[in-house]
C-alpha cells in the first residue's frame, strides 16, 4: 500500500474554527449565557495567536473566487510561503491546548460529527501546509500532494464550488470578516429573525426545527430523534382520532399515523419527513383544540 499524506481533522485549523462557529450558533439558539465555544473562539483565534494567523491563511482561499489558473497557482504559492513563517512550536502548543479544551467541554464524537461543506478543500489545504513544513517522506506522495494542490486551484478557479459550498461560504464570510463582538451579535440577530419568522409554531414544532438545524449533518442523532418523536406523535394522534366522529376525517388520520410509523424504520431522514412531522404536529394541535 502506498504511503499517503495524512489529514488530521483534529489539527485542521479551518475545520476546528468551522465547528466552533456551528457550536456557537447552537448555543445561541439554546440561549446559553456562558458558551464555552465563544470563550475558546476568543482565546485561541485572536489575531495575536499563531492559530489566529493560520486561520487567516486558511480563509484566504475562500475570500477570492473565479481566478485564472495562473493566478490561482500564484496565490497558492504565496499563501504557502506565508505559512512557513509561522512559529510551528507555538502553533502546535496552541492546537494541543485547544483540542484539550474541546475534549473537556464537549462530547468529542458529537462535536466532530458535524459535516463541513468545504471539508475537501480544508483537507487539501492542511496537506499542502503540512508538506510545506515537513516535506515529503516518500516519492509516492508527490502525486497526492499534486492532487491536493489541484483541488485547491480548481476551487479558486470556481470549477468545484458546488451550490452547498457557495451558499455556506457566502453567508459565513459576511459574518466571519467582522470583529468578534460584531460576529457574535450577528448570530444573535439571525436567531431573532428565525424566531420572528416561525413565531406561529408551537414548542414541539420549534424543537423539531431546532434538532434539524443542529443535527442535519449528524444523521444518526437526527434519525434517533425523529424516530422517537414520530412514535409518540403517532400514538397521540391515534388516541385523539378515536374521539373523532367524522369517518372521512378518521380515515385521513389513520393515513397520517401510517406515515408516521414508516418514519420509525426509515434509514435516512429526508426533508419530506420533516414536513410530514410539522404537519402532523399541526393536525394534533387542531384536534386538541376541537
Amino acid at each position: 500500500m502506498k504511503p499517503s499524506i495524512k489529514h488530521n481533522k483534529l489539527r485542521n485549523t479551518g475545520i476546528l474554527f468551522e465547528l466552533l462557529v456551528r457550536q456557537i450558533t447552537a448555543d445561541v439558539m439554546e440561549n446559553k449565557q456562558n458558551s464555552a465555544a465563544v470563550r475558546l473562539m476568543r482565546e485561541f483565534f485572536n489575531s495575536k495567536k499563531e492559530l489566529g494567523k493560520e486561520l487567516v491563511l486558511y480563509r484566504a482561499f475562500f475570500n477570492v473566487q473565479n481566478l485564472s489558473e495562473q493566478k490561482a497557482f500564484e496565490l497558492l504559492k504565496l499563501i504557502t510561503e506565508q505559512r512557513k513563517k509561522l512559529n510551528q512550536n507555538l502553533l502546535n502548543e496552541q492546537k494541543y491546548n485547544l483540542i484539550k479544551e474541546i475534549k473537556n467541554n464537549f462530547d468529542l464524537k458529537e462535536f466532530f460529527a458535524v459535516r463541513v461543506p468545504s471539508y475537501k478543500i480544508y483537507a487539501s489545504i492542511y496537506k499542502n501546509f503540512d508538506v510545506s513544513i515537513n516535506g515529503l517522506d516518500e516519492v509516492h506522495t508527490i502525486e497526492e500532494l499534486a492532487n491536493s494542490q489541484f483541488t485547491i486551484v480548481e476551487h479558486l478557479c470556481g470549477t468545484t464550488r458546488n451550490k452547498e459550498i457557495k451558499e455556506h461560504t457566502d453567508l459565513s464570510n459576511v459574518i466571519r470578516n467582522q470583529e468578534n463582538d460584531v460576529r457574535f451579535l450577528s448570530y444573535k440577530i439571525l436567531i431573532e429573525k428565525f424566531n420572528q419568522k416561525y413565531e406561529g409554531l408551537n414548542d414541539k414544532q420549534k424543537k423539531l426545527l431546532q434538532e434539524y438545524i443542529y443535527n442535519t449533518s449528524n444523521s444518526s442523532r437526527l434519525k434517533t430523534y425523529i424516530q422517537a418523536e414520530s412514535m409518540v406523535l403517532s400514538k397521540q394522534i391515534k388516541d385523539v382520532s378515536n374521539k373523532v366522529e367524522d369517518k372521512v376525517v378518521r380515515i385521513k388520520l389513520t393515513e397520517v399515523v401510517s406515515q408516521l410509523k414508516k418514519m420509525q424504520t426509515a434509514q435516512t431522514i429526508k426533508e419530506n419527513h420533516m414536513v410530514a412531522m410539522l404537519i402532523a404536529y399541526e393536525i394534533l394541535k387542531e384536534l386538541k383544540s376541537l
